[in-house]
C-alpha cells in the first residue's frame, strides 16, 4: 500500500468514525444521521416496505413510481437474493477490512471473484486477542445488478443496495453496488473541514488587507509624524541653546549682590529667578539686580524686614532673558 493510499484510508475512516459520533449527539445529530426510504427487493420481483411492526406491506406500481420521486433509496435484499456473515481479520486490518477481505475472496464467498459484490458494515467485534468479527453483506453481482435493473424499470433509483438483516428497517450504512459506506445525512466532518477552510480564508483575506493597506497607511501615519516630532525637537533645542546657562545666571546674580549683601536661596523656574538673603540697604538691590544684562522687571516678592543686627531681609523676582552675561 503506498503512503498516499495510506493517508487516504485513515483519513476515510476517521470521518468515517467522526460522523456517526456527531449523529448519536443529542438534538443536533439528527440533522447529521443519514434519511433513507428502504424498499425490500424480493426474488420472485416484488418489491415491498417495512410496516415498522416487523412485517412488509407490497408495493404496487403506482407507488414504486411515487417511491421514485424520492432522492435517498435504499433497495435491500432478501435472504433469497443476497446474504450477511461475520468474517475474522485481524486487528490490524481495521482501518481497510475491505481489502484485506479481497485478498482472499474465494475463501469467504461461494461465487467467483469476479462476480461477487460484497460491503463491510460499520463497527468491528472482539474476536479472540488481535482479531476483530466484521459484518459483511455480499451477493452475486450479476444477480444483484439484474434486480438494480428492474427496480429502474419499476420507477426506482436506487442510492444503496444492501442484504436485509434481522431489522428491516436497519440503518444504512454500505452500498453493494460500489462496495463502500452508503453515505446520506449531512456530513460533520465535511461541515468541519468547510468551516476550516473558510476560517483560513478569512485569516489570510484579513492578512493580506493588513499587508496591502492597514500597513502601508500606517507608515504614511509615521512618516506624516516624523516632521513634527523633529520641529518639536528642534524648537526645543533652539529655546534651550538662546535660555542662559545656569552657570551664567549664577554669576549674574553673585555679581548683583554687594560685599555687605549674601544670598541665602536661589530659585530658577520658568525663565524667572528669585532671589532672597539679607542686605545693609535691600532697596538698592532692585537696582543693582537690575543692572545686571541676564535680568529685567525685578521687583519685590515679600516686605523687607529689617532684623536685630541691622540687616535687612529681602525676596525679589525677576526675569532671566536674553543678554549678554558678565
Amino acid at each position: 500500500m503506498t503512503r498516499f493510499k495510506s493517508l487516504k484510508t485513515l483519513w476515510q475512516a476517521w470521518t468515517r468514525r467522526f460522523d456517526e459520533a456527531a449523529a448519536e449527539l443529542p438534538l443536533i445529530g439528527a440533522w447529521f444521521r443519514p434519511k433513507w426510504s428502504i424498499v425490500i427487493a424480493h426474488g420472485d420481483g416484488r418489491f415491498t416496505m417495512p410496516d415498522g411492526a416487523g412485517g412488509e406491506v407490497p408495493l404496487s406500481a403506482e407507488q414504486l413510481r411515487q417511491l421514485g420521486r424520492q432522492k435517498r433509496i435504499c433497495l435491500r435484499l432478501d435472504r433469497d437474493l443476497g446474504q450477511q456473515r461475520g468474517i475474522v481479520l485481524p486487528l490490524a486490518a481495521r482501518d481497510d477490512p475491505a481489502g484485506a477481505i479481497a485478498l482472499s475472496a474465494e475463501q469467504y464467498f461461494p461465487f467467483p471473484g469476479d462476480d461477487t459484490a460484497f460491503a463491510v458494515a460499520d463497527g468491528v467485534r472482539p474476536a479472540g486477542e488481535g482479531h476483530g468479527l466484521f459484518q459483511v453483506s455480499f451477493a452475486r453481482r450479476s444477480l444483484l445488478q439484474k434486480v438494480y435493473e428492474q427496480a429502474r424499470a419499476a420507477g426506482l433509483a436506487p442510492r444503496a443496495v444492501d442484504v436485509i438483516g434481522t431489522d428491516p428497517l436497519a440503518p444504512v450504512s454500505i452500498d453493494l453496488l460500489s462496495g463502500t459506506r452508503a453515505g446520506g445525512g449531512n456530513s460533520a466532518s465535511q461541515l468541519l473541514l468547510a468551516l476550516s477552510a473558510v476560517l483560513l480564508a478569512i485569516a489570510l483575506v484579513n492578512g493580506a488587507f493588513s499587508a496591502l493597506v492597514l500597513a502601508p497607511q500606517a507608515e504614511r501615519l509615521q512618516a506624516a509624524a516624523r516632521p513634527g516630532t523633529a520641529d518639536q525637537a528642534l524648537v526645543q533645542k533652539k529655546a534651550k541653546a538662546a535660555a542662559p546657562s545656569v552657570l551664567a545666571i549664577w554669576r549674574a546674580a553673585t555679581h548683583a549682590l554687594p560685599d555687605s549683601a549674601y544670598a541665602q536661596y536661589l530659585l530658577y523656574e520658568k525663565g524667572h529667578l528669585r532671589l532672597a538673603g539679607k542686605a545693609d540697604d535691600a532697596a538698592d538691590l532692585v537696582n543693582l539686580v537690575e543692572a545686571q544684562p541676564l535680568f529685567h522687571d525685578t521687583s519685590f516678592a515679600a516686605a523687607s524686614i529689617k532684623d536685630a543686627q541691622g540687616k535687612e531681609s529681602f525676596d525679589l523676582l525677576t526675569r532671566v532673558g536674553k543678554g549678554r552675561a558678565p
